[in-house]
């Protein structure tokens, strides 16, 4: 009703069919009640820091406005209300707001509102009700927000979609894997989602608020559907009065920077990010968070700069559930991090999990002065881990190998040259594996090639050895001269199941001769050359391979006394080998 003073009456719009608007305050649904004053029909862009748009009317009370949508509204133009309702006047009272989107609300140009309801009056307000059934509820860029709820008493906002603020025309990144799809979507008529989008690419994108509320109880309650996402992304600021948010099971929060809601309390049930999966964040809470058993707290860690998504809460956190770990970066070891602070903490059992299996890592969680909720890991030392009977080895050198490992990372800082090692073992899924990897980093070729060396030197006295035993030498020049060649001599060792086994194969050529010098000493000299072909296996698998060469040569010398004697060999050799072994590890998997 028109003039300054009077009654308004009850407006409520039913709206089939799709709109679309272009054109700077180009609205879609508008329903507004007007105590004592026209309707203006929003056509006040609303700024930043306003309590209201539209007509704030006169005179007298305000009746209640409802709207509702079966099909898509969307405005392109910028200062546009995709879906408004108002029960507004002066001196007065207002009265409810009911809006209800059953499908998009898109309003993405310069500083628009997908969805706003407003009850504002010098007197009594009702209460706001919003129901986000479609599939988006998208505000616009600069100022432009997806719900703005203003005055009002005790509000809700039920949202079932996907609820941002965004310009039309943003520029991101998608999975070469989804190109062609997202080239078939731009061709499709309709306002310009970017489904396919990496997150991270679209962070500087975001309007800076995607829902407001000024002097109500405010109440979030964001929920998914059969078919719709229930998903939030950005920042909100719900004003004062008691507010809340309430992400329910199976529906999703990506905090981007701050969630202002007065005080009030978040509760997740849902799974809640900062940033999006991938991207490090604090996110700053005015209020409380509570997260009970259903709910994620997902957390990218990156260890290369010692640093996990966070929550600064201003008032008390309570954590339960589950805290999904994705690991960014492994080239530092792992310490402790502060997962949230508020004024006061309970950890009430919420609990580190990883995507797979991890043998070497047990996160776990505590609360440090009462304030913090800290993330840190009671790990086993490598060494348990490969004496575990499910570890398949039993080899010492195996275990040496742990030990090794346990008093690299017990005797330095994070910056360990060897974290990114050390971080993929104990990543790995289980002790079987670890045992498996364990044994492929212990360095046996290095020991047995001095063992192969060992028994070339063995070869070539042991043909010193037989020479002077021949009758030759009890001739009265006692000289021996000997050629000897061993074209094949094999060894091959297996210790059992757990252990290494070795297969090698020598060929061995030497000359030599020695004679007498006196009554009882006899010198002479030896010189060899040996092939090495080597193969050392572990559960079946080549392990690693190894061939080589060497030359070495002796002075001899025996004393002999009667039935006594003893030889004397003093040599040295050089050798060149060429080894190949397996030292692979999986890589790491992500969440």
């Amino acid at each position: 009703p028109g003039g300054t003073k009077g009654t308004g009456g009850k407006v409520t719009i039913i709206q089939s069919g799709a709109i679309e608007t272009d054109g700077d305050r180009g609205h879609g649904v508008v329903a507004q009640a007007v105590g004592g004053g026209g309707g203006a029909g929003g056509m006040d862009s609303l700024a930043m820091g306003q309590s209201a748009a539209g007509s704030q009317g006169g005179i007298g009370d305000a009746a209640a406005s409802a709207a509702s949508t079966d099909s898509q509204v969307w405005v392109k133009g910028a200062s546009s209300y995709a879906m408004f309702g108002q029960s507004a006047t002066g001196d007065g009272n207002a009265h409810a707001v009911d809006l209800t989107a059953g499908d998009s609300l898109f309003a993405q140009g310069a500083d628009s509102v997908a969805v706003y309801g407003e009850s504002t009056a010098k007197g009594a307000k009702g209460n706001i009700t919003i129901n986000l059934n479609g599939q988006y509820t998208i505000g616009g860029a600069g100022t432009g927000v997806a719900a703005m709820l203003v005055g009002g008493a005790d509000n809700t906002l039920n949202n079932h979609s996907l609820l941002y603020a965004m310009g039309a025309t943003p520029s991101f990144t998608i999975q070469a894997s989804q190109f062609q799809a997202f080239q078939a979507f731009l061709l499709a008529p309709g306002p310009v989602v970017p489904t396919n989008a990496i997150l991270e690419s679209l962070l500087d994108d975001f309007s800076p608020l995607a829902i407001t509320g000024t002097s109500g109880d405010d109440h979030v309650e964001n929920s998914k559907s059969a078919d719709t996402l229930g998903r939030v992304i950005g920042n909100m600021d719900l004003g004062g009065g008691t507010n809340s948010f309430h992400n329910i099971a199976d529906a999703s929060m990506v905090g981007l920077k701050t969630i202002d809601l007065g005080g009030g309390k978040f509760t997740n049930d849902g799974l809640f990010t900062n940033q999006g999966i991938g991207v490090v964040a604090k996110v700053d809470v005015t209020g409380g968070f509570t997260q009970i058993f259903s709910g994620d707290f997902v957390t990218d860690v990156d260890l290369n700069n010692q640093i996990t998504d966070a929550l600064a809460l201003t008032v008390a956190g309570d954590f339960d559930g589950e805290a999904p770990l994705n690991f960014l970066s492994i080239d530092k070891l792992f310490a402790e991090y502060v997962l949230a602070t508020g004024s006061a903490m309970t950890d009430s059992g919420i609990t580190p999990t990883t995507l797979h299996p991890a043998v070497g890592f047990n996160f776990l969680t505590k609360v440090v002065g009462g304030t913090d909720l800290v993330l840190y890991a009671d790990n086993p030392t490598f060494l348990e881990l490969a004496q575990d009977p499910n570890s398949g080895t039993t080899d010492p050198g195996v275990f040496q190998m742990a030990q090794y490992l346990d008093d690299v990372e017990a005797s330095s800082s994070p910056d360990n040259p060897m974290a990114l090692l050390i971080n993929m073992l104990r990543f790995l899924p289980d002790e079987m594996e670890l045992g498996s990897a364990l044994t492929r980093l212990t360095p046996h070729y290095a020991v047995h090639t001095f063992e192969m060396i060992n028994r070339s030197t063995d070869i070539m006295l042991e043909a010193a050895r037989e020479c002077t035993g021949v009758p030759a030498y009890k001739d009265p020049d006692g000289r021996c001269v000997w050629a000897s060649i061993s074209p094949q001599a094999e060894y091959s060792r297996d210790a059992g199941a757990g252990t290494t086994s070795r297969d090698d194969v020598m060929k061995t050529m030497s000359l030599g001769g020695i004679g007498e010098v006196s009554q009882h000493w006899s010198l002479g000299a030896t010189i060899g050359r040996t092939e090495f072909d080597s193969k050392i296996d572990f559960n079946g698998e080549l392990l690693s391979a190894t061939t080589g060469e060497s030359w070495q040569a002796y002075a001899l010398a025996k004393y002999a006394d009667k039935n006594y004697f003893i030889d004397f060999a003093l040599g040295g050799g050089t050798g060149s080998f060429k080894g190949e072994r397996d030292t692979h590890l999986d890589q790491v998997a992500f969440i």
